[in-house]
């Protein structure tokens, strides 16, 4: 019986645990009321919008965060790498309509981004990032960003629904030190 017990805790463990930690960059989220679409349907034009842009070393996976505590229910979101960066977009119906959101990601540093030469031979000091490693980053925010407006520009247009200027930007988030 203490093995099962000491394997369930494992298990707990690496669940809560395992992932890789990551920081907030950006993020931009929207209420779309008295208007529904199927998350499922809204995650597969998101990905079918990335995929038409051709952009090379994406890739796309769902995963379930815990809403609150180890017993609440799990909400899934699109989770789409590219190398340091991790997007995690949500759909999910709330009341009257639907909710709309992504999150860029940096994945945290391991060990040996913090060995100050190493870190910097290998490009992987983000301390100091080049014009071109924040151009990439900036691009892929923009092209995230541009695909999940239009996608649900294209499932809210039947409502008659349209962003606003101001609801389709998204703001950066700094990083406090």
């Amino acid at each position: 019986m203490s093995f099962i017990i000491l394997v369930f805790v494992a298990v707990v463990l690496v669940i809560i645990f395992g992932r890789t930690p990551v920081t907030i960059k950006g993020h931009w989220k929207h209420f779309y009321d008295n208007t529904y679409f199927p998350t499922m349907d809204f995650y597969e034009q998101v990905q079918k919008g990335l995929k038409d842009r051709k952009i090379d070393r994406i890739s796309f996976s769902k995963e379930a965060f815990l809403e609150s505590h180890f017993f609440s229910t799990k909400r899934v979101y699109l989770r789409i790498d590219e190398h340091e960066y991790v997007f995690y977009i949500c759909a999910a119906p709330f009341g009257t309509g639907t909710f709309v959101s992504w999150w860029l990601c940096i994945k945290d540093e391991r060990l040996i981004n913090k060995i100050p030469v190493i870190s910097k031979l290998l490009g992987l000091d983000r301390s100091r990032k080049t014009f071109y490693q924040m151009d990439s980053e900036a691009m892929y925010q923009s092209m995230i960003h541009t695909v999940v407006v239009s996608v649900s520009d294209e499932l809210t247009a039947a409502n008659g629904y349209r962003l606003s200027e101001l609801d389709r930007q998204y703001r950066e988030i700094s990083a406090a030190k």
